[in-house]
């Protein structure tokens, strides 16, 4: 068993980014069939807010629910920060190579790092520095097309990103007072809350089809089972094990996952410095994952 909760810590966090970093494969599959980026936004939280519904009920049925303060703040985590994330990320495709918005968007883990340090008072390791600034860099290089950036585009990704950013840094201090079953039913469904008001609403520039059709339905289970719950889910795991700043370094793991699909399964190019880059990003989660061993001083046990 692993007795380090600093390195189960990193390792939930690579599963979470691992399974964050496939879930394209299953857009582009879904957007090839007529699907459109909000109607898959919100088809996803409502899949898997009622998945975890149910989990629940059958679990502990519909009691021992969060104080209703603390529900509020978990339904606007996602209603709030985890709807204007996801607006950011697909609005600034518009103006934006995706390359250039991959690197503005991961300005955020430092923005996680200084958001707690402000609010929070939690004093980052000096480790942190140096693998943000290692793995940033390696997301600068393993992203590509970084030209043609028009200044809208730019307000609204980096927007994202201080929107992300802060729903992190709240996340971290909320979740741990909620299970993380509860937890995110309330994160969910308030983020699909928010898209189901826009998807009736129908506001111009913000259009939304839901999916309908098989080819786009399975793809859309899919982001919602795996890219959603397994991906999230662990994610929250990881967090509460070694915090949001180390946990925003190691999502960067996301970028090398995300380039290496393209390149197996949807038949993109892999450049000399996007490899080089996917080093940078290696070495940045490697260097913590070492120091999470020694500064707890655990070896992984086998049970005897």
């Amino acid at each position: 068993m692993l007795k380090n909760r600093g390195v189960l810590g990193v390792l939930f966090g690579l599963i979470s980014a691992t399974l964050y970093g496939i879930t394209p494969i299953f857009v582009y599959h879904a957007f090839d069939h007529g699907a459109d980026a909000f109607g898959l936004m919100c088809s996803r939280y409502i899949i898997a807010s009622s998945i975890l519904l149910i989990v629940r009920f059958f679990r502990i049925g519909f009691r021992s629910w969060p104080a209703s303060k603390q529900m509020l703040k978990l339904f606007l985590l996602g209603s709030v920060g985890l709807y204007s994330n996801s607006i950011c990320m697909f609005t600034a495709l518009k103006y934006l190579p995706s390359g250039l918005s991959m690197v503005l968007f991961y300005f955020y883990p430092i923005l996680v790092v200084l958001f707690g340090w402000l609010f929070y008072r939690h004093v980052p390791p000096k480790i942190i520095w140096p693998c943000l600034a290692i793995t940033l860099l390696g997301v600068a290089l393993s992203a590509s097309d970084l030209s043609g950036g028009q200044a809208k585009g730019v307000a609204i990704i980096v927007f994202g990103a201080f929107a992300y950013a802060m729903y992190s840094v709240l996340a971290a201090a909320t979740m741990p007072k909620s299970d993380l079953l509860t937890g995110l039913i309330f994160i969910f469904g308030g983020a699909g809350f928010s898209f189901v008001v826009v998807w009736l609403l129908d506001p111009p520039g913000l259009p939304t089809s839901m999916p309908y059709v098989a080819d786009v339905w399975l793809p859309a289970l899919e982001i919602g089972i795996v890219g959603t719950i397994g991906a999230m889910g662990i994610f929250f795991a990881g967090m509460n094990l070694i915090g949001a700043s180390k946990s925003a370094v190691v999502q960067t793991w996301e970028v090398l996952v995300a380039i290496c699909s393209g390149v197996f399964f949807l038949n993109q190019s892999f450049s000399i410095r996007q490899l080089f880059g996917a080093v940078l990003i290696l070495s940045g989660v490697i260097v913590l994952l070492r120091v999470e061993a020694k500064q707890n001083n655990a070896d992984i046990l086998l049970p005897t």
